[in-house]
C-alpha cells in the first residue's frame, strides 16, 4: 500500500496506491516556503486524510510514502523542513522536490525533460542518468512562462495602459473586480503583500481575457515564447520533453506555441511518486494512471476543484495527456 504525496505552491494532492488508484484527497499550497511549515503540514495531512478516506484506508496500512515538495533542494535548511514534514507523518517516507516528481511522472527512468509552468516554474532534465535543474529562480526574478509570472506581467502593462503607455485594456477594471479596490489602491496593497499564490491566482482571468483583449493576449504570448524557448533549451540536451503545469490547461498558450509538445495538468504529477516506488517504466502504465487520477478527482467537491485546481466542471477531467 502506497502513499504519494505531491506539495505545490497552490495545492497538495495526495493519492493512495496498490495496483491502482484507490482513492485521492487535495488541499492547498504544500509549499512551506510560501506558508510556512506549520501551515504546509497541515495542509499536507488534510490531503493525505482525505485520499486515506476515499480509498478507506488507514495511514497504518501503508508500506510505503514517497512525498514530492516544492521547496526540497533549494537550499539545505529547506530540504530539512521538508524532510522532518515527510518524516513526522511517515518515518520511512523518500522525500523529493516535486519537479524530480514532475520528471518521473512525464520521462519515467528515462532521459527525457519536463518544464512545468505551474505557479512557479522550473525545468528538470535526465541525461545521462543524471538529474539537473534549469530555472526556478523564484517569482522575483524568475518563474518565467508561470502564472504568477503571467498575473504580475498583466498588471504591469495595467499599469502601462492607465498611464496611456499601452493600448487601452480591460485588465485594470479585472485587477479591481479581482482583488478588491481601486486600482492604484489594490497596486500598491500587492506591491506590499507580495502574495505569490494570490497574484497567480489571477493569470486565469488573463487567459480569458486575451481572447478579444489585445494587451492581456500580448501577456499570454510573452508567456508562450518563453515556454518555447524553454523547450529548444530542453532538446539540446534531450529528445523527448514534456509540459507539466496549471498554465498548460491555457489553450491560447498551447495554440500560441510553435513546440507542440506533450502535456499534462499541474496535479498529474503526484503520480511521480508512484512511479517512483513502483520502478514503472511503462507509459500504457503511466498513462493509465493518469486516467485513473482524473477518475478519482471526479469524485471531489466542485467547489475545492475550482478553487484549488481552477476547474469549471468536471468535464475538464477527461484531458489525459
Amino acid at each position: 500500500m502506497i502513499l504519494a504525496v505531491d506539495g505545490g505552491a497552490t495545492k497538495t494532492v495526495a493519492a493512495v496506491y496498490k495496483d491502482e488508484i484507490l482513492g485521492v484527497g487535495i488541499s492547498s499550497s504544500g509549499n512551506y516556503t510560501e506558508v510556512g511549515e506549520e501551515q504546509a503540514k497541515k495542509n499536507i495531512m488534510e490531503a493525505i486524510n482525505d485520499a486515506l478516506n476515499n480509498s478507506s484506508v488507514s495511514l497504518k496500512e501503508i508500506n510505503k510514502a514517497v512525498f514530492a515538495l516544492a521547496g526540497v533542494g533549494d537550499s539545505k535548511k529547506f530540504t530539512e523542513i521538508g524532510e522532518r514534514i515527510a518524516k513526522d507523518i511517515f518515518k520511512d517516507s523518500i522525500v523529493m522536490n516535486d519537479g524530480v516528481s514532475a520528471l518521473r511522472a512525464t520521462n519515467l527512468f528515462n532521459d527525457g525533460a519536463v518544464f512545468a509552468p505551474g505557479t512557479g516554474s522550473v525545468a528538470f532534465y535526465q541525461k545521462n542518468g543524471e538529474i539537473i535543474r534549469v530555472g526556478g529562480w523564484g517569482w522575483f526574478f524568475g518563474d518565467e512562462g508561470s502564472a504568477s509570472w503571467i498575473a504580475k506581467n498583466a498588471i504591469t502593462y495595467a499599469i502601462r495602459s492607465v498611464d496611456k503607455i499601452e493600448k487601452e485594456s480591460k485588465i485594470p477594471e479585472e485587477v479591481e473586480k479581482f482583488f478588491g479596490g481601486e486600482f492604484r489602491e489594490v497596486v500598491t496593497r500587492l506591491s506590499k503583500e507580495q502574495n505569490k499564490r494570490l497574484i497567480a491566482s489571477f493569470a486565469v482571468n488573463i487567459d480569458k481575457l486575451s481572447k478579444n483583449d489585445d494587451v492581456a493576449f500580448k501577456v499570454m504570448k510573452n508567456a508562450a515564447e518563453y515556454i518555447d524557448l524553454m523547450v529548444n533549451r530542453l532538446k539540446k540536451d534531450v529528445n523527448n520533453v514534456y509540459l507539466l503545469g496549471g498554465v498548460m490547461r491555457s489553450s491560447t498558450i498551447r495554440n500560441l506555441m510553435s513546440n507542440k509538445v506533450r502535456y499534462f495538468y499541474g496535479y498529474h504529477s503526484v503520480i511521480g511518486g508512484i512511479i517512483t516506488l513502483e520502478k514503472i517504466n511503462k507509459e500504457e502504465i503511466r498513462d493509465d494512471l493518469v486516467k485513473q487520477l482524473n477518475k478519482n478527482l471526479i469524485k471531489e467537491p466542485e467547489e475545492k476543484l475550482r478553487k484549488l485546481l481552477f476547474i469549471e466542471n468536471t468535464e475538464e477531467l477527461s484531458h489525459g495527456l
